[in-house]
């Protein structure tokens, strides 16, 4: 999904209505899940099958599996990852370098830290929506907000609302399918 925020709302869905992005990824994903040969790896894709099946994310898209990247920009400072620019300028700024800090300084960050902590990181709303462990809130950037920093549903909930509910349903269907005992 582009990155948004609630400070700058997705193009197609300014007026909060409707799962626009979902359903173009919903037709993309039964392509892509039906192919009689797999073409391509969606990472998006397989890691929603992944946390359906109950296993985990490889990254920061959905799931609530801790951030495992910084970045090292060329003048040696340690950034968290660059699609935290998009909330907003110094959004991914950590203060550090690698001509002065050692790289395990970034994990006292705050903002590392909170894209480290988990489900703890959600907002009350993301924790009562029962597929919270597997959209995680959605990517870390589109959950900004201007007056509360991180802590919000993802500016594209809905779509990721459906993506998952639709990913759930191809699966577990094909699941209830199979010989009893045999996707243990």
């Amino acid at each position: 999904m582009p990155h948004a925020n609630w400070a700058t709302r997705p193009r197609l869905a300014r007026d909060g209505t409707g799962t626009p992005y979902a359903d173009w990824l919903v037709a993309a994903f039964d392509r892509w899940y039906a192919a009689p040969v797999q073409e391509t790896r969606i990472r998006l894709f397989e890691d929603l099958i992944s946390l359906t099946l109950g296993g985990r994310s490889r990254s920061e898209q959905v799931g609530l599996s801790p951030v495992a990247v910084v970045v090292v920009e060329t003048d040696g400072a340690v950034e968290q990852v660059d699609s935290l620019k998009s909330a907003y300028p110094g959004a991914c700024s950590t203060g550090l370098n690698v001509l002065t800090d050692p790289f395990t300084a970034a994990l006292a960050v705050p903002g590392v830290v909170a894209r480290q902590i988990g489900r703890e990181a959600l907002c009350r709303s993301c924790l009562d929506c029962p597929v919270h462990r597997i959209c995680g809130g959605g990517h870390y950037a589109h959950r900004y907000r201007p007056a509360d920093g991180f802590r919000n549903p993802s500016v594209y909930c809905h779509d990721l609302r459906r993506l998952v509910d639709h990913v759930q349903g191809r699966v577990t269907a094909d699941l209830s399918r199979l010989p009893a005992g045999s996707h243990r």
